[in-house]
């Protein structure tokens, strides 16, 4: 746990890397339609951030508190301002901008044309006109 913003600014990183890591080893267990391709899908990007020393903060609220109580010369304080905390918002920068915005952008809201209505709202129309006894019939 190095000290200053140069090592704010490596821990911040290493967790982007890594949640990014984490996300998209979800998103390919979700897409594969195995239970093998499953799991070696997600196991991938995981073995990936693991070899390459990246930080995640979840992992690291167990590791570093055990290395603390093997004897580690880090205190509480130093571990949650100088590797908690840059982790956890590198971890949510990535979550949320690299796997969250792309999906957004990719899968996001449909736009509709001038003068169409949207299927759902189809649904609920036909829902409030007929009643609820004649919309489960159909």
């Amino acid at each position: 746990m190095a000290l200053g913003s140069s090592g704010w600014a490596t821990a911040v990183v290493k967790g982007v890397l890594c949640n990014w890591m984490v996300t998209i080893g979800a998103l390919l267990a979700l897409v594969s339609r195995s239970t093998v391709g499953k799991v070696v899908a997600m196991w991938l990007p995981i073995l990936t951030f693991f070899a390459q020393g990246f930080e995640h903060s979840i992992v690291n609220m167990f590791v570093i508190p055990v290395g603390m109580m093997f004897g580690a010369p880090v205190s509480i304080g130093n571990w949650l301002l100088w590797n908690q905390l840059p982790v956890t918002l590198g971890n949510i920068l990535a979550g949320a901008l690299l796997t969250g915005l792309a999906l957004y952008s990719t899968y996001g809201e449909k736009a509709t044309l001038p003068g169409k209505v949207p299927v759902s709202e189809n649904v609920s129309r036909d829902h409030e006109v007929m009643g609820p006894a004649a919309a489960v019939t159909q």
